[in-house]
């Protein structure tokens, strides 16, 4: 068997951190192949910064604490046989080929009696039982690449593909929505038969573990095609399934105007998760109010933090469209009850569904209205009772008794500011509050 090396243009050796030149120089000092795999590998070639470094060797993972004896190994999950190292606080992955067995220190396992074409072969069959293709180049810095699976033409013709998706999406399902992800993060099309094996396999995702989806569709929102990785979610069947992890059925699917949403509309809250977790589940469940009774269930099963729902119940609690923005007095009011960033959030979603429902006229007026919630932002208004230059000590000090009339006189005061901010001084908010006392007593 010949093993056939491809050396690549964008390649450069220089891009390789010496951390990671260390490691492989050192397994091969030892004895082992060593190489470079999956994403780092398409990054190089794509150059782009690669945040994990992912090296595969025939030592099995004793092996690699013994030659590493000075540095910080920790084996995760023994099936996978793979090692952390730790070097200058930067965590490296190390895996065995399949087909090393063994996770032993110190024993002699059958890889020491394989020729080195043996050992090849195994590196490459390791490779064909990649996810996809783009995910399954080796490439070892003085050798070059290892491409058994056509890599480098779908690289070139943007393309996530799987050689047996029936078989990958069966081993893992989760790689079905990770296809979606990688899509979005590269700009890539989905393959035509990796499309149609999604869809089929797409009821498997009940399988995964809430947390293991929770974190890829993170990776999702975190894209710049975070939009179109939504619709991918919905086109291949995925959605539904993710939907109904605790049987909590949908009563609707997405409005079919979602798609003719301007991208440009967008770029304010592209990496806004609590955003796109809100347009999915308000476009999903057809009103907020139908969101926040079945949507945020299922969003606790998929483990999202507790922060995050907290601000997506804020979110859901108005109707976006009945919400009025025409005056200064309105945005105020509107900012006290839900906080200044949700409220400039909510505004942002109203457009969002005003575009998906092509209400031009409603659209057109929303131009004035955000003008004045700029306006009122850029102004910093007093909107709440720690803003008021009269204090609940004030208060006590001049006769009103703590309790429930302490909180409606500065609920009062608060009004009264919200309507007209320039009464927020002192000695205007010391003579209403004489009023409130003379009217109680």
């Amino acid at each position: 068997m010949t093993i056939a090396f491809i050396r690549h243009p964008e390649i450069k050796k220089e891009n390789i951190p010496d951390s990671v030149l260390f490691i492989i120089k050192r397994l091969e000092g030892a004895g082992f192949l060593s190489f470079l795999v999956g994403g780092c590998v398409r990054d190089l070639i794509c150059q782009k910064i690669s945040k994990d470094w992912d090296i595969v060797t025939d030592a099995s993972p004793g092996q690699i604490k013994k030659i590493f004896f000075d540095y910080k190994a920790l084996l995760i999950g023994r099936s996978f046989q793979t090692i952390t190292l730790i070097i200058d606080s930067q965590t490296y992955h190390i895996s065995t080929i399949r087909g090393i067995g063994g996770i032993g220190v110190g024993e002699n396992w059958k890889n020491n009696l394989l020729a080195e074409q043996e050992k090849y072969q195994l590196i490459i069959n390791d490779l064909l039982c990649r996810d996809f293709t783009i995910n399954s180049l080796a490439l070892n810095p003085d050798k070059g690449i290892l491409d058994p699976s056509g890599g480098l033409p779908d690289l070139n013709r943007k393309l996530i593909r799987s050689l047996k998706p029936t078989i990958r999406f069966r081993e893992d399902p989760l790689r079905m929505i990770r296809a979606v992800r990688i899509a979005c993060q590269l700009n890539f099309t989905v393959d035509c038969l990796t499309g149609k094996s999604i869809i089929k396999h797409a009821f498997l995702i009940n399988q995964v573990s809430p947390e293991r989806i929770r974190e890829e569709l993170y990776a999702v929102f975190q894209t710049s095609e975070a939009k179109r990785g939504i619709i991918l979610l919905r086109q291949y069947g995925l959605e539904q399934y993710i939907f109904s992890i605790d049987k909590i059925k949908r009563e609707r699917m997405f409005d079919k105007g979602w798609e003719l949403i301007p991208s440009s509309e967008f770029d304010e809250y592209s990496k806004e998760l609590s955003c796109w977790l809100a347009v999915w589940g308000r476009f999903s469940f057809g009103s907020c109010r139908q969101a926040r009774k079945l949507y945020i269930p299922l969003l606790y099963n998929l483990k999202f933090h507790r922060e995050i729902i907290k601000k997506l119940k804020i979110l859901f609690s108005r109707e976006w469209v009945t919400m009025d923005y025409s005056s200064g007095t309105n945005i105020r009011f509107l900012m006290s009850e839900l906080g200044r960033e949700n409220c400039k959030t909510m505004f942002y979603l109203k457009k969002m569904l005003l575009w998906s429902e092509k209400k031009v006229d409603m659209l057109a007026k929303l131009k004035r209205e955000e003008e004045l919630l700029k306006n009122e932002l850029k102004k910093n208004a007093p909107i709440s009772f720690k803003d008021l230059a009269i204090k609940g000590e004030d208060l006590i000090e001049m006769g009103i008794p703590e309790g429930k009339w302490l909180g409606e006189v500065l609920q009062s005061l608060l009004t009264e500011v919200l309507v007209s901010p320039e009464n927020n001084n002192k000695d205007f908010l010391i003579r209403m509050a004489k009023k409130f006392r003379a009217n109680y007593y």
